[in-house]
């Protein structure tokens, strides 16, 4: 939303398949006092063409009606401090999630190459916890964790559940996230989006 104008992402812009990958690497220890450490990258970065039925924005930094392209930036760098409160077959983890986006939010008219503009430019210490059980016997084990914050219209909620087989050193995981993003007032411009679905991952546990 720009001023009183609405656009929405899905039916306006083409937004309606959302996909985004994810790096994450953690360091786990024995000092009590001390957090363990996860830093992940989240790369969020989507272009899409759609069609604007109105002005959007004003001044300068207005795209005229029309079909458009649009590029959406909401790729953060996470930084998770966290303690493990439980550690046997049920374990639990509750700490902070630091997130640093650096993004944008571009519409740009194909036609005459008017553009509406707007930076992402945001640091959000998010809430965590998170939770595992492993099941019994075998390298299973089945999760959830959350990443959220809400304050002064600006909410981020990351949840995901999932369920891991380990391979030696190595593990697969298939799950499903839910990414909800609200941000108020980036230069008078409101973003709302949500990215969610099934999500496959793999990787290594030393």
């Amino acid at each position: 939303a720009f001023g009183s104008t609405t656009i929405d992402m899905e039916d306006d812009l083409d937004f309606d398949k959302n996909s985004f990958f994810e790096l994450a690497a953690t360091v786990e220890h024995p000092v009590p006092i001390i957090p363990n450490v996860r830093l992940k990258y989240s790369d969020l970065d989507q272009t899409e063409k759609g069609t604007l039925t109105t002005n959007f924005g004003s001044g300068s930094n207005e795209v005229v009606a029309g079909n458009v392209e649009t590029n959406l930036d909401l790729s953060n760098v996470g930084l998770v401090l966290y303690y493990e409160i439980l550690d046997n077959w049920v374990s639990a983890d509750i700490g902070l999630d630091l997130r640093k986006f650096d993004g944008q939010l571009a519409i740009t008219n194909t036609g005459d190459d008017s553009v509406f503009q707007t930076d992402i430019d945001e640091f959000l210490p998010l809430g965590y916890v998170s939770a595992e059980f492993a099941m019994p016997f075998t390298d299973m084990s089945a999760g959830a964790e959350i990443s959220a914050i809400s304050y002064s219209g600006n909410s981020i909620t990351d949840a995901k559940v999932r369920l891991r087989q380990g391979f030696s050193l190595a593990f697969i995981e298939i799950g499903y996230r839910q990414m909800a993003i609200t941000l108020e007032d980036l230069s008078n411009t409101d973003v709302e989006i949500d990215f969610s679905g099934v999500y496959l991952s793999t990787g290594l546990d030393f």
